[in-house]
């Protein structure tokens, strides 16, 4: 027998037509929370040796930042990486990372072949035993490329097994030390196209239960993984989290599913939309600027439209594309510094617990705002009439307010959601029918 709510609900559906029921029902968002899911995604071709050492030194000094902390009720992301991220006083400031690696290539290596994650454990987590020794272990053995001769030997670097000190600049005594003698020789990628978008779909398609059917090969010939791949990231993507892919790479992204000389990345966004997960791009890449039309420093032979799909996807995710090498003051051409990367990355972890991107353009009227179960109220800008004509940044009061720049919610002062608290955001979008009923 149903219920007389139950039967309501139902009678009242009956009696509407599908815009009556687009009225009643609004449109629920998915929900959030503020746990992130990291996949780095490295290049680990021969062209990548020169930026070898900066990755080793600056990655290892990022991750043992990150975890210097577990005590999520006392510290969080902006006390772990002090060296990196501003301190600040706002509540919710917690992230729950984990982390896995891959590497851009995709067919034809051994190595982090189709979004496979390197390293044992695979999936890195907060709190768990050698957080930084495993991603270390992870990076510098399986996912980046080393050249022999570029890597000084030091016959006096004494080893521990349990803890290897990293020496500044990385030694070969080193590197066998922490992977095992000569297997970090062999970790260069052997394919000669990098293939970042196709490795951050692959990755997802190997870690949720019903990727779609585009994953497979089975389904489409420009695929790279079959049907039996699936599940093999498993536990990589967690519920309500936001996946945040890593890209590091001297070259422009030359993957499948894209036509040559085609910088529109959407087909890979609306691939990745199809998971319903909010996702963000985090792209060390090519010089390329695209206001001067201008490659600097190409040491890896990028193109300009392989280049311009990271940057694309980098901005419509709300993430971020910083070069991986250009001209000192000299006119000499070297690596950036790593550092204002991973302070770059730091930030991008960092606003995951105040912007909470839509997934459709909302009616702006509609938005309704809830932090476990109870209504935000929205924000006020305390600006004046005439500061606000003036244009600059908004001046907000405690609650949220609704970013058209990032079509995003925001939330502000103690209306931040803690760590832990789930976010659910219901509006009207102005195009299309809702996907799921409140009720």
């Amino acid at each position: 027998m149903l219920r007389p709510l139950m039967l309501a609900a139902s009678v009242a559906l009956l009696s509407c037509n599908r815009y009556d029921v687009f009225l009643l029902s609004g449109y629920e968002q998915s929900t959030f929370s503020n746990d992130a899911d990291i996949v780095f995604i490295i290049d680990n071709s021969t062209s990548m040796t020169d930026e070898a050492e900066a990755l080793a030194q600056n990655f290892g000094s990022f991750i043992r930042d990150l975890t210097t902390t577990s005590d999520y009720g006392e510290k969080g992301l902006s006390a772990a990486v002090s060296d990196y991220i501003s301190s600040t006083g706002d509540r919710g400031s917690v992230i729950d990372f984990q982390l896995g690696i891959t590497t851009t290539s995709i067919a034809g290596d051994g190595s982090g072949v189709a979004g496979t994650l390197v390293g044992s454990p695979d999936i890195i987590t907060r709190g768990s035993d050698d957080v930084a020794l495993n991603f270390t272990r992870s990076l510098l053995c399986e996912a980046t490329c080393w050249n022999l001769s570029d890597v000084p030997a030091d016959a006096g670097y004494e080893c521990n097994t349990d803890n290897p000190e990293m020496p500044d600049p990385i030694s070969q005594q080193y590197l066998d030390c922490l992977c095992g003698s000569d297997r970090w020789e062999n970790s260069c990628a052997q394919s000669g196209t990098e293939e970042g978008l196709e490795a951050a779909l692959d990755a997802m398609c190997r870690a949720v239960d019903n990727p779609p059917d585009e994953c497979f090969f089975e389904n489409t010939e420009l695929a790279s993984l079959y049907e039996t791949d699936a599940g093999t990231n498993s536990g990589l993507i967690r519920k309500n989290s936001t996946v945040i892919f890593v890209v590091v790479t001297d070259e422009g992204d030359g993957s499948r599913r894209i036509d040559n000389t085609n910088p529109d990345p959407s087909k890979y966004t609306d691939l990745l939309n199809k998971f319903n997960k909010r996702y963000r791009f985090a792209v060390i890449g090519p010089p390329y600027d695209p206001e001067t039309d201008s490659l600097v420093c190409n040491s890896g032979g990028a193109t300009k439209w392989g280049t311009e799909r990271y940057q694309s996807i980098a901005s419509s995710s709300s993430g971020f594309f910083n070069f991986i090498s250009g001209e000192d003051e000299n006119g000499e051409c070297g690596v950036t510094d790593f550092a204002t990367h991973l302070d770059d990355l730091g930030k991008l972890l960092n606003s995951l617990k105040t912007a909470f991107p839509l997934q459709s353009i909302p009616d702006t009227l509609t938005i309704q705002s809830f932090v476990d179960g109870n209504q935000v109220a929205q924000a006020q800008d305390t600006r004046s009439e005439a500061d606000q004509a003036m244009g600059g940044d908004p001046v907000y009061t405690e609650g949220w307010a609704y970013d058209p720049a990032t079509n995003a919610v925001i939330f502000y002062g103690n209306a931040i959601p803690q760590y832990g608290e789930e976010v659910r955001i219901y509006y009207r979008p102005l195009e299309g029918m809702p996907r799921e009923l409140p009720f």
